[in-house]
């Protein structure tokens, strides 16, 4: 196949190009200077481009299959700027169902389980037909997206990966962060999670390996939640990756409960693993010490703290922005 991933700067993005790449795909760069020339905002943005130039370019590349990866990923970042966030999360997403269907071209949307109404399953585990109800303004756009989706292209698939950690890039995972600030020295991390809660994380890798099946599978029409099915407590996995790093991270942290949106969050991904035969090979011991590994080897040039610094210099209180009924 022959494929365009938007985002394509981004952390779930370049480990989707690595894995498409690896199965003997071809990724086409959005940022191909002829494609730059052709693009009159001076670059392929989703939502600064129409529907109709998209469409231009997706058959002028001679696109098989558009991985719809770009967003504006978080509550704190979305947060930060909530006028941009809404343009790339849901009209980037209305201009690139509309060019897919005029240029007759499947779209794989990458969602996130952040859209279920998660206060409901806290001792049960989510799977797809769950009801969704996001509590904060990042999940409201996100489904948002599924619905323009959904409704707008003619081949349409949406995957929804729980938790997706990794090293480099990762801007958002509890391991990352917790990982950076060891390394750092840092003595405090605010933490926006309850500490006594169920989380589930699925390395980055074994989420894109799944992309690339449902994708050669051409599984359209469906949607799928894909996970590790390894839940742990997050003082479980803190204690875990204290041990990993040699430092206890536990000491460094302020936890912030009550902002903890998500509660128990435990996904069933049955629905794709019997579509598609996937299994996740990293385990979370194995994954946290890949990232450890790779962020000692990285720390100077890659912060994943950067959105907790700046709203902490421009004053702002990301507490405000999760609207907690757990």
């Amino acid at each position: 196949m022959r494929l365009l991933i938007t985002g394509e700067a981004g952390f779930i993005a370049r480990n989707l190009s690595e894995a498409f790449k690896t199965a003997g795909h071809e990724v086409v760069n959005v940022n191909d200077g002829n494609v730059i020339r052709l693009a009159p905002t001076g670059e392929m943005c989703v939502h600064r481009n129409s529907s109709e130039r998209w469409s231009w370019h997706l058959q002028n590349l001679e696109i098989d299959v558009v991985i719809h990866n770009a967003a504006v990923v978080g509550t704190d970042v979305v947060a930060l700027n909530p006028s941009e966030a809404t343009l790339s999360n849901v009209t980037g997403c209305y201009n690139l169902a509309r060019a897919c269907k005029d240029a007759n071209i499947p779209i794989c949307y990458m969602g996130t389980t952040v859209i279920y109404d998660t206060l409901k399953y806290q001792s049960t585990s989510i799977i797809e037909e769950s009801d969704k109800n996001p509590v904060t303004f990042y999940g409201c756009q996100k489904l948002a997206g599924e619905h323009i989706i959904s409704s707008h292209a003619k081949d349409w698939m949406i995957i929804r990966p729980l938790f997706a950690y990794g090293g480099v890039g990762d801007m958002n995972s509890l391991i990352a962060k917790s990982i950076y600030s060891s390394l750092m020295g840092r003595n405090k991390l605010d933490m926006f999670l309850d500490p006594t809660k169920i989380k589930d994380y699925l390395h980055v890798k074994d989420f894109c390996d799944g992309v690339v099946i449902a994708c050669e599978k051409g599984l359209w029409g469906e949607d799928y939640n894909i996970a590790a099915e390894t839940p742990l407590r997050t003082l479980s996995i803190l204690e875990m990756l204290s041990h990993i790093v040699s430092n206890s991270v536990l000491e460094m942290i302020k936890w912030h409960p009550h902002t903890d949106y998500l509660g128990n969050h435990i996904l069933n991904a049955a629905k794709f693993k019997e579509a598609t035969s996937w299994t996740p090979k990293i385990g979370l011991r194995e994954g946290i010490s890949q990232v450890f590994s790779e962020l000692s080897a990285n720390k100077d040039v890659y912060n994943p703290l950067v959105h907790l610094d700046k709203a902490k210099e421009e004053g702002i209180d990301l507490t405000d922005y999760f609207n907690s009924k757990i």
